[in-house]
C-alpha cells in the first residue's frame, strides 16, 4: 500500500479555559501533589480538596499497613547515600540478595536504560555466587524496553515477581528479585498471597532513585502495602543524582542512614514545583489567547481552513506559540487572510515570553544527561561490580563517534516505503544493520529522536559495553502520533553530544533523516542558525555529516541543509546531503551512508 499520513495541530486547547467552563467536576486521585501543586489547583481551576479514607480504614477488624522503612544491609540503614554508580550497585545487590530469603524485593531504577543495565549487573553477580542455574529467573526486568519488545514476557515476569522460588515444604524457599523501571512503579498491582512474607514485613521495596514529586513517590510506595498486607521500602542513592539540586538549594543530601534525606528530596522538589508554577503563568496566558483566536477561527471563519496559506501560517502558529508573548501570538494570527485578532476578546495578559522549556538546548542538562547515562549504560558488560569501565582496545586505533539523529515524527508512520514496513520501521532496520556491519565494539554509538520534542534514546556509548541495551532501546523506539518537526534543534542537540565525546581525535559521524520540514524549532533555530554557527566555530573536530530527507522540502530548508554540508566539507570531512523524493528510495540512501561509514584507509576517509 502506499498510505501517507499527515498530521497538522490546527487548534490550542488551554486546560484551564476548558474545565473552567463545567459547574462541577469531580475526581479520585491517591496522590494530590505537594502544598505549591495543591495552591495552583485551587488558584487556577477553583479545586477543593477533601480526604476519603482507604477502604480498610472503614472495615472493622481489617488491618491497614503502609510502608515502613527497614534498616537493612551490613551498615543497617534505612537509606543509602553512596559516592559511585558502582558502590550504588555493589549496595544494591547486597541488600536484594539478603533480602530474597525472607521475601520479594522489587528494585526500582532511574530509568529503562538504568533497570536493563541492573538485570545484567545482578544476573552477573547472582552467577558470581553460584546462582548460575537460577540467575535467569531469580532476576526479572520490568522495563519499558522489554514492554515494547515482548509483553507476553513482561506480563510473565509481573506475575511470577511476587511467587517464590525454591520447595517451601523442604524449607528451602526465597524469593525473586524484580528490577522495574518508573512506569512499573506507578499503577501496577503486585499481590502477595504468601503469609510468610507478611510475616517479614511484606514486599520490598527497593528504590535507586527517590523522585522530586510527591506524587511519584506516593504511587512508588503504593506498590508494597497493598491490600491488608505489610510493606517495607529501602532507599539505595547515588549521590551525584542530587548534586544540581543540592548545589541550587545550598543543602547537603543527608547520608546518616535516616529517612531525612527522603524528605529533604522531596523538599528540594516542592521548591522546584513552586519555581515552574510561577514561570509557567506567561505560558498559560499565551496558551490561553491561542485557545481563544482557535475557537473563533474554528466556530466563525471555519473558510480560512479551506486555504492552503493560511491553514500553513495556522500550523506554525500553533507549534511556535510556547516561545511567543500575546502580542506575537496575535501578530501571527494577523497573517491569516481578513483576520483580526483584536476584534476577538480576551482574558489573557501579557506576560512577554515564556521561559525556555526545561531541555530545549540547555548545555547543562545535556551535560548531566549524558554523563549519567554514560556511566550507566557503558558498565552494562563489567564483569563484576568491582570492576571500573575501560573503553575497548580498537584494532584500527582510534575508535569513531557515531549518532543517528531520526525524524519519529507522525509521518513517519506511512507506509509508502515499497515494502511491508513503514518508513519508520525501514529507518530502524537500517540504522540496526549499520550498527551491526559498520560499527565496531569499540566505537561509540549513540540515537537522538525529535518530533514534536528532541529526545535522547541514549548519548554516545561503546557499543561493546551497551550493545544488547541499545539494541533493546532501538527495536522499543515506536514514531510519535502529534505534530511537529523540531529537526533543526534535533542536529544541535545531536552536535552537542558530539563535541562532549571523548576521544578528542575521535571521528565524528553525524546522520540525520528527516521526512518534512523543520516545524517547531526554538526562535533562536528556526532557521538552523544555532546548528549554522556550531558548524562555523571549529569546535567541531574531525566531523562528518549525512543527512536524509524524504519528501520535498521548501527551498530555504534544502539551502539550509546543502550550507551545512558544504561547511562539513569545507572542513575536509564527509559532507553530504542526499535528497530522496520518494520514501521508496531511503533504502538506497541508508546505502550510502554504509558505504561512508564502512570506507576506512590508513585512518582517512575516502567517500
Amino acid at each position: 500500500s502506499r498510505e501517507i499520513l499527515f498530521q497538522e495541530r490546527l487548534f490550542v486547547a488551554s486546560r484551564p479555559r476548558v474545565f473552567q467552563r463545567y459547574h462541577r467536576i469531580l475526581g479520585l486521585s491517591g496522590s494530590i501533589g505537594s502544598k505549591p501543586e495543591q495552591a495552583f489547583l485551587r488558584d487556577t481551576y477553583r479545586a477543593a480538596f477533601f480526604k476519603v479514607p482507604p477502604f480498610l480504614k472503614t472495615c472493622r477488624g481489617s488491618p491497614f499497613h503502609e510502608a515502613v522503612p527497614v534498616k537493612l544491609g551490613r551498615q543497617g540503614k534505612a537509606v543509602f547515600v553512596e559516592p559511585t554508580l558502582e558502590a550504588q550497585l555493589a549496595r544494591v545487590a547486597e541488600v536484594a540478595f539478603e533480602a530474597r530469603e525472607r521475601v520479594p524485593v522489587l528494585v526500582i531504577a532511574r530509568d529503562r536504560a538504568c533497570a536493563d543495565n541492573m538485570v545484567e549487573r545482578l544476573r552477573q553477580v547472582a552467577r558470581s555466587r553460584g546462582m548460575g542455574a537460577l540467575c535467569e529467573d531469580m532476576i526479572r526486568s520490568l522495563s519499558r524496553t522489554l514492554y515494547e519488545s515482548n509483553s507476553e514476557q513482561w506480563k510473565e515476569n509481573l506475575n511470577r515477581s511476587t511467587l517464590p522460588l525454591g520447595d517451601a515444604s523442604a524449607g528451602c524457599k526465597s524469593w525473586r528479585v524484580t528490577v522495574a523501571d518508573p512506569r512499573a512503579a506507578r499503577g501496577t498491582d503486585y499481590r502477595v498471597d504468601d503469609h510468610s512474607v507478611d510475616a517479614h514485613g511484606g514486599l520490598l521495596l527497593l528504590p535507586t532513585a527517590v523522585p522530586t514529586s510527591r506524587r511519584e513517590w506516593t504511587q512508588f510506595l503504593g506498590r508494597t502495602a497493598r491490600q491488608d498486607c505489610r510493606g517495607q521500602f529501602c532507599c539505595v542513592l547515588f549521590e551525584e543524582d542530587y548534586s544540581v539540586l543540592s548545589r541550587k538549594c545550598s543543602e547537603h543530601l543527608p547520608a546518616d542512614g535516616s529517612t531525612v534525606a527522603v524528605e529533604t528530596i522531596l523538599r528540594w522538589g516542592d521548591r522546584e514545583a513552586e519555581e515552574r508554577i510561577q514561570n509557567s503563568a506567561a505560558l498559560y496566558n499565551c496558551g490561553l489567547r491561542m485557545n481563544e483566536l482557535c475557537e473563533e477561527v474554528f466556530a466563525y471563519q471555519s473558510h480560512l481552513l479551506e486555504q492552503a496559506e493560511a491553514r500553513e501560517h495556522l500550523v506554525e502558529a500553533c507549534q511556535r506559540f510556547k516561545w511567543m508573548s500575546v502580542r506575537e501570538v496575535n501578530e501571527a494570527f494577523r497573517r491569516l487572510p481578513n483576520f483580526e485578532p483584536a476584534r476577538v476578546p480576551s482574558k489573557a495578559q501579557d506576560l512577554g515570553r515564556p521561559l525556555e522549556r526545561v531541555g530545549a538546548l540547555r548545555r547543562c542538562s545535556t551535560a548531566d544527561l549524558h554523563s549519567r547515562s554514560v556511566r550507566s549504560l557503558s558498565r552494562g558488560a563489567s564483569s563484576s561490580l568491582g570492576s571500573s569501565y575501560t573503553p575497548v582496545s580498537s584494532p584500527k586505533g582510534t575508535p569513531k563517534v557515531v549518532v543517528f539523529c531520526l525524524d519519529w515524527s507522525a509521518s513517519m508512520m506511512s507506509k509508502d516505503t515499497g515494502t511491508p514496513m513503514s518508513r519508520f520501521e525501514l529507518c530502524l532496520a537500517r540504522v540496526q544493520r549499520i550498527m551491526r556491519e559498520q560499527v565496531s565494539d569499540c566505537d561509540l554509538v549513540g540515537v537522538v529522536v525529535f518530533g514534536p520534542d528532541v529526545q535522547i534514546v541514549f548519548p554516545p556509548t561503546a557499543k561493546g559495553h551497551g550493545g544488547k541495551v541499545l539494541e533493546m532501546r532501538i527495536a522499543g523506539l515506536r514514531p510519535q502520533t502529534t505534530g511537529g518537526t523540531r529537526f533543526f534543534d534535533a542536529v544541535a542537540q545531536c552536535l552537542q553530544l558530539l563535541m562532549q565525546s571523548p576521544p578528542v581525535e575521535a571521528k565524528r559521524w553525524l546522520i540525520c533523516l528527516t521526512d518534512g520540514d523543520d516545524l517547531g524549532s526554538h526562535p533562536q533555530n528556526a532557521r538552523g542558525e544555532v546548528v549554522g554557527r556550531m558548524l562555523s566555530s571549529g569546535a567541531l573536530r574531525h566531523l562528518n555529516m549525512v543527512v536524509i530527507t524524504v519528501g520535498i522540502l521548501k527551498a530555504i530548508n534544502t539551502q539550509i541543509v546543502n550550507s551545512w554540508a558544504e561547511r562539513v566539507h569545507a572542513a575536509g570531512g564527509v559532507g553530504k546531503h542526499l535528497p530522496e523524493r520518494d520514501a521508496a528510495a531511503m533504502d538506497k540512501a541508508f546505502d550510502v551512508v554504509a558505504e561512508c561509514l564502512a570506507v576506512e584507509v590508513d585512518g582517512a576517509m575516502e567517500c
